[in-house]
């Protein structure tokens, strides 16, 4: 028995050994982009995106070469659970939402918008909250943001149907809107917003609404912040400027265009500063925007995540690339 036994043992270690050295070796590989739904581009036209699938910050040059990524699933604040959308701050800080649905095997649940330094360290989280699901506790769902160039950071709360704004220090300056409903100002799935610095203009998509709603901000000394409903543009439909539950939303400063991720039919749409169509393109075959950002030439970038891509496009829609993370 016992020699019988030894060779078992053997026979063990050396395939614990083999497994090792495979997760070795699958560990120091770049795994291919699981899910993406967000995508930031550096001022040196590098891309940061959200890997939601594999729970993780992906950073590739823009030539689509690897640069490293950081991340990993766990409830800890330097760890991701369900990242949502992504973007930068002027010193390059990476921020992004992120959803606990149960932390460490209880019934509670934890949500913010995390930041970390460019080189992959946990730095803050803005308005971050734990709760229990029977307790009498608003919660916002950050699902997705934006940062103007001053550095205030907007967050769109999907249940809340509310935008929290947060200065440059962190501290939360307003909570606008956050009324369910199909009125002016009222929103049902608050899923992103984008600020157009140049014209002091809010967007928010109202994705079951399937609309755009704009707003012009006022900002006081002090920091008290407005938003006074301006227009809305889109509707339910298939044609040319109505939605089918948008997604994202990235607006150019400088044109003053919109792009919106109309999801549901698998294409971007244009808009101008006044809400009126121009244009709009998609990527060959199928595929699902989970994700909008501009270079500083205006192209556009799409986080594919039924194909695990990004998708670069001219500011008038030509294909320009396809840039994937091979495994």
């Amino acid at each position: 028995m016992r020699p019988r036994q030894h060779s078992i043992n053997i026979l063990a270690g050396l395939t614990l050994l083999a497994g090792l050295f495979l997760l070795t070796a699958c560990i120091s590989r770049p795994a291919g982009l699981l899910r993406p739904n967000g995508v930031a581009v550096a001022p040196d036209g590098s891309l940061y995106i959200m890997d939601r699938g594999n729970n993780r910050i992906v950073h590739l040059s823009a030539a689509g070469e690897w640069l490293g990524a950081f991340g990993q699933l766990g409830t800890k604040v330097d760890d991701i659970y369900a990242g949502w959308d992504i973007d930068l701050d002027a010193a390059g800080n990476i921020y992004f939402c992120n959803l606990v649905s149960a932390e460490d095997g209880l019934f509670r649940a934890h949500e913010g918008v995390k930041a970390f330094t460019p080189a992959g360290r946990f730095w803050r989280e803005l308005g971050g909250q734990d709760y229990g699901y029977a307790d009498p506790v608003e919660t916002y769902t950050p699902y997705g943001l934006d940062i103007d160039d001053q550095g205030w950071v907007y967050i769109a709360g999907f249940d809340s149907n509310a935008v929290r704004v947060f200065n440059p220090a962190g501290v939360e300056q307003a909570s606008l809107f956050g009324q369910q409903g199909s009125g002016d100002g009222q929103f049902n799935g608050l899923a992103d917003v984008a600020v157009d610095d140049q014209r002091g203009l809010l967007y928010a998509v109202d994705q079951f609404n399937s609309r755009v709603q704009q707003f012009s901000l006022s900002r006081t000394t002090a920091g008290a912040i407005t938003a006074s409903y301006r227009l809305n543009f889109g509707a339910y439909g298939r044609e040319a400027g109505q939605f089918a539950y948008p997604q994202n939303i990235v607006v150019d400063d400088q044109s003053g265009r919109v792009y919106v991720g109309d999801m549901g039919n698998r294409r971007i749409q244009v808009f101008d500063a006044e809400g009126q169509y121009l244009t709009e393109f998609s990527a060959p075959g199928n595929w699902q925007i989970l994700g909008l950002d501009l270079g500083a030439d205006g192209a556009v970038y799409a986080a594919d995540a039924l194909n695990n891509v990004i998708w670069v496009f001219g500011p008038e829609g030509q294909l320009r690339r396809r840039l994937e993370v091979q495994p």
